[in-house]
């Protein structure tokens, strides 16, 4: 895996070129459905990311997978830029690292929302709404369920947790209730 700011590097080249051509969510969308391919299929992953296996071969077995799922070429210039560079393990850091940099650029960011039981479309746009109201950017919303959080939900924006659930406040009360007695 490459550190942090080798993958911010790749991301922020690749962005500066989307964002010229006009192309970030494309490329997003792109990377992501590749990111996802190469986790389902261990042997492609393992074939292109073996330093044993000649590069000419990978390129070769990149661009078929390329080609048949119909590729952008920027995105597929990439890909191979981080075969080549023996950075392909780094991908989902790039993507990451991408995504981030995408939503600073278009003033954007991603909430993660974890609820106990399914959150009905007007609890989400409400929940939006006020998201937007505290960050001051548009906020995309990525709701998971978790019944262990018994209730309640909890937020993740970046780094900050707002957590509400109903699990935190009982082993909250519990604590307060021994540390009183």
């Amino acid at each position: 895996m490459i550190a942090g700011s080798v993958a911010r590097r790749y991301a922020k080249a690749l962005v500066d070129v989307a964002a010229a051509s006009d192309e970030l969510e494309a490329v997003r969308q792109e990377l992501s459905r590749f990111a996802d391919l190469l986790g389902e299929q261990r042997e492609l992953r393992q074939f292109l990311t073996n330093p044993s296996v000649l590069r000419r071969d990978k390129v070769r077995v990149l661009d078929e997978v390329v080609a048949r799922l119909l590729l952008r070429p920027l995105t597929r210039s990439f890909l191979r830029i981080l075969l080549e560079a023996g950075r392909l393990p780094a991908l989902e850091s790039v993507l990451r690292a991408y995504e981030a940099l995408v939503d600073e650029r278009l003033g954007q960011i991603r909430a993660t929302v974890t609820t106990a039981g399914p959150l009905e479309a007007e609890a989400q746009e409400r929940l939006r709404q006020r998201l937007e109201q505290m960050t001051g950017k548009t906020v995309y919303l990525e709701v998971q369920q978790d019944p262990r959080i018994l209730g309640g939900l909890v937020t993740q924006i970046g780094s900050q947790v707002y957590d509400g659930s109903l699990r935190t406040q009982l082993s909250r009360l519990r604590e307060e209730l021994i540390r009183g007695a």
